[in-house]
């Protein structure tokens, strides 16, 4: 019995306190930090493997991100919403109300002394007044481009995450996404997974491409990166008609 709250105690302890992420960033090294606490705020208070490939491709991809109007929906640690911060872009961060005290925290310890480009905001996807408030503080174009990590997690949330990702946008918006839950090795019939359900549901909303994220977390970065096709994305692509564009990895 002790030993097993034991084993639990340090599985929590996995997912607390400041932590620092480390990214390559205009030719730069990126220190983001954040704070987990996962006991408190549940999944929105731990950094997730999407966010930190999403962040990752957010940093090294060659664009510049100065001045562009950025949200994140889902924000939980801010992570991304930081690292676009820091590489110059005003942000906007989004989570449900309860959140909020442990994202603003967290986007405040990447924030530079008197800078005031970033905000964060309640946003329940399926709360018509929410979209309608924060796309009036976007203005009349949108957000120029959206993040969203692990933010899907069952097929009841792909409507409602789809409309608020065009309630957001305007006709040159960048909507980016990454983390959809795997398929289960087996389906009952007629069972669709979430990630069938969410491809199927995307060219009705939007111009719709699957990309490579660049590398991998375990990879060996000394390995030269070059721009290629996914196998993966081909294959996940072509049962909806999705098209696969090469990125940069």
């Amino acid at each position: 019995m002790h030993a097993m709250q034991a084993d639990k105690e340090h599985h929590f302890d996995e997912f607390a306190g400041e932590k620092e992420h480390q990214f390559q960033g205009s030719g730069r090294n990126l220190i983001i930090r954040t704070y987990e606490d996962f006991m408190q705020n549940a999944i929105g208070g731990v950094v997730t493997r999407a966010s930190k490939d999403l962040a990752r491709w957010a940093t090294e991809v060659p664009k510049d991100w100065h001045g562009c109007q950025t949200v994140e929906l889902g924000s939980g640690c801010g992570l991304v919403s930081s690292a676009l911060l820091r590489m110059g872009a005003h942000i906007v961060a989004t989570d449900l109300a309860e959140i909020l005290p442990h994202l603003e925290y967290n986007i405040s310890l990447n924030a530079y002394s008197g800078c005031d480009e970033w905000h964060v905001q309640a946003l329940n996807w399926d709360s018509s007044s929410d979209r309608a408030a924060l796309r009036s503080k976007l203005g009349s174009s949108g957000a120029d481009a959206i993040f969203a990590a692990n933010c899907v997690y069952t097929r009841d949330t792909v409507g409602m995450f789809l409309k608020t990702l065009k309630a957001l946008s305007g006709p040159d918006t960048l909507a980016l996404m990454c983390g959809v839950p795997v398929p289960p090795a087996m389906l009952q019939d007629g069972e669709t997974s979430i990630v069938d359900a969410f491809l199927s549901a995307c060219p009705r909303f939007f111009d719709s491409y699957l990309l490579e994220v660049p590398g991998s977390l375990e990879d060996d970065e000394d390995e030269p990166r070059e721009s290629k096709y996914s196998p993966l994305a081909l294959q996940l692509a072509r049962p909806h008609g999705l098209r696969v564009s090469a990125t940069w990895t």
